[in-house]
């Protein structure tokens, strides 16, 4: 009896350090994520290729806007999922499901970026910045890839609002906060991309 005993607490311990490492995890994942936000898209816009240190720091903003805010994503999703998960375990799983596919699709977006920015550098003679066609094809390609991660990301932000309003494990602010950004993104970025993306940051 003595044996089973320790065996419970050892065992509550542990589950409650994991529980205090993951949301670690997640508040870290949660500040490169604005960060990735924030500073991606700044160098997209005011980045120059043909300086010297222009190749470096697009490279940095594909990692930054596509693997590091794929991995801070999911991982803050996972973590709120572990926090809530319990009284709404349907949505939360939703909600991560959803963070995945937005993940994989804003992923997809910095590969095809990097793809093309390289295969512009190494064919200079191609002179492609001053095709219409390719301009054309890469904008709706790249703005078409990042509609489908902001509409998945909005309705991760949906769920993960609905869940912790309706099981109190967030505060009311945040989980209205989440609702409307959820709605923002899934009801005006998924329709206004293409307008409001400039044609310089989806060819670079």
């Amino acid at each position: 009896m003595p044996d089973d005993t320790i065996f419970k607490v050892r065992t509550d311990a542990d589950a409650r350090t994991s529980a205090v490492t993951i949301q670690k995890w997640g508040g870290f994942a949660s500040f490169l994520l604005a960060v990735a936000f924030i500073v991606a898209p700044l160098i997209y816009l005011t980045g120059n290729l043909r300086d010297a240190v222009g190749p470096m720091a697009y490279a940095l903003a594909d990692f930054l806007y596509g693997p590091v805010w794929a991995a801070s994503l999911v991982t803050a999703v996972f973590a709120l999922r572990e926090r809530i998960g319990e009284r709404a375990p349907r949505r939360m799983t939703l909600a991560l499901l959803a963070a995945l596919i937005a993940a994989g699709a804003m992923v997809g977006v910095a590969c095809i970026r990097s793809a093309n920015r390289h295969y512009h550098v190494i064919h200079p003679e191609l002179n492609l910045e001053m095709s219409t066609t390719v301009l054309v094809v890469w904008t709706t390609l790249v703005a078409g890839v990042t509609a489908t991660g902001w509409h998945f990301l909005g309705w991760a932000l949906v769920l993960v609002g609905s869940a912790g309003w309706t099981s109190h494990r967030l505060p009311r602010v945040l989980s209205a906060l989440y609702l409307v950004g959820g709605m923002y993104h899934y009801s005006y970025i998924c329709c206004r991309t293409w307008r409001r993306m400039p044609w310089r940051w989806v060819w670079w």
